[in-house]
């Protein structure tokens, strides 16, 4: 039973066969969520004029509508629900409808396959009523940025040939007083829709530029990746105003590296290759990110003055267990390598992708398997240990097996 003044996730389930209906809301039922039906795709939008869910269930083999045109169909109507995509067909149907899903700008969270693992299921929609609990006010946001609660957590990036630490991606969190450490999709959303993105950006460049100078005079050859909107792309005063914060930290340009999506970097290919280019010609680094979903033409890729990709971790965290993925990520380093760029992988979870990389020669690591992003202080904590633990490859270790990672043992694993 759900305790008086709690909040409840509306969860609508779309299925032709009403067993699996009910038995889909009787485990989200047990986790919280008030549940309606729909067995007959075409009466999907009348269910949506009297029932506004928080999240969805959806069959993709709806006889009539199939769940592909219903995504279509359900993008002006549920933008702010989360999808939970099920079939019976096989996992690579069930990629490429999440990936559709997300390319018209729906939240899915999952892709599951039938007969559905009902622990599972009741893992994702437990995640789901979690992030809904979170929620939080435009007032909430803006007080946060003002009272200094944002925060910025460090992942290592890590060299694959020689396992030195290279740098760190830069990753914004929220210390928020009574909830814990809150992710970006707790609070972005409201972030943008106030226009306090400029002000988000701003103060994550001038928090990062300090760690950068921070480890730079204490002697640490780190760089440090930022990541970078499409506004702060067509802010044609960005690469002037970063190296004056670089001067006035006596830290090289190189140290920082920018990260702009495929996405947000062909808004506007002209002004942002002005803004690339004037970044590049003062030495700070330039990555895409999330290199393979987005739209960018290879002739855009190779005129952008890029110095780094990173490949997006929905293929690297399948490339040993899904043959594609690892075709499209081997396709991906030799492209960029072929385009002079160093290679990044994100999402790297576990020793079989690690070694797979470093047969590939794939020229760094991001991921669970070395650490997760974690404050300064823990940071530097782990990198002695790393060193020290990476010391056996004095005594021969390769680079194919490298030593047990060390994770800090005090935040529990959290996506970034």
């Amino acid at each position: 039973m759900i305790r008086e003044g709690c909040f409840v996730s509306r969860l609508l389930i779309i299925d032709d066969e009403e067993d699996i209906c009910e038995i889909i809301a009787e485990v989200a039922q047990s986790c919280g969520f008030e549940t309606s039906m729909v067995s007959d795709a075409s009466l999907v939008m009348h269910k949506l004029d009297t029932f506004t869910p928080d999240a969805i269930v959806l069959d993709l083999m709806m006889p009539g509508m199939d769940g592909v045109e219903l995504l279509r169909v359900l993008v002006d109507r549920v933008k702010n629900a989360k999808i939970i995509l099920v079939s019976g067909s096989d996992a690579r149907v069930l990629n490429s409808a999440r990936r559709l899903g997300s390319a018209h700008g729906l939240d899915v969270v999952a892709a599951l396959e039938k007969p559905l693992d009902i622990p599972l299921l009741r893992a994702t929609l437990g995640q789901v009523t979690a992030g809904a609990n979170k929620a939080v006010t435009a007032t909430d946001v803006g007080q946060a940025l003002a009272m200094g609660q944002m925060i910025l957590y460090y992942q290592p990036i890590i060299e694959i040939a020689t396992r030195r630490v290279k740098g760190a991606e830069a990753l914004i969190r929220w210390a928020h007083p009574t909830r814990g450490i809150l992710l970006p999709a707790d609070f972005m959303e409201e972030i943008v829709k106030e226009n306090l993105m400029e002000s988000l950006t701003d103060y994550v460049l001038t928090t990062a530029v300090h760690q950068v100078a921070r480890w730079h005079h204490a002697g640490e050859d780190l760089t440090v990746s930022i990541n970078i909107t499409a506004s702060s792309l067509l802010d044609l005063t960005l690469p002037d105003r970063i190296i004056t914060m670089c001067g006035q930290h006596q830290i090289p340009p190189e140290k920082l590296i920018l990260e702009v999506t495929e996405t947000e970097a062909m808004k506007d290919v002209t002004r942002t290759m002005d803004v690339l280019l004037r970044m590049r010609i003062r030495n700070i680094g330039v990555s895409i990110d999330d290199f393979g979903t987005g739209h960018s033409s290879l002739r855009e890729l190779q005129r952008m003055p890029f110095s780094e990709m990173k490949i997006d971790k929905s293929f690297v965290m399948d490339v040993v267990s899904n043959r594609d993925c690892a075709v499209v990520v081997n396709s991906i380093i030799n492209l960029g390598h072929n385009l002079g760029l160093k290679v990044t992988a994100e999402g790297v979870e576990d020793v079989r992708i690690w070694r797979m990389l470093a047969e590939r020669h794939c020229d760094y690591a991001q991921g669970f398997y070395m650490a997760k992003p974690m404050p300064p202080e823990e940071f530097n904590r782990w990198m002695i240990n790393w060193r020290e633990s990476n010391r056996q490859e004095d005594a021969g270790v390769s680079a194919l097996s490298p030593a047990a990672p060390i994770q800090p043992q005090t935040q529990p694993q959290q996506p970034s």
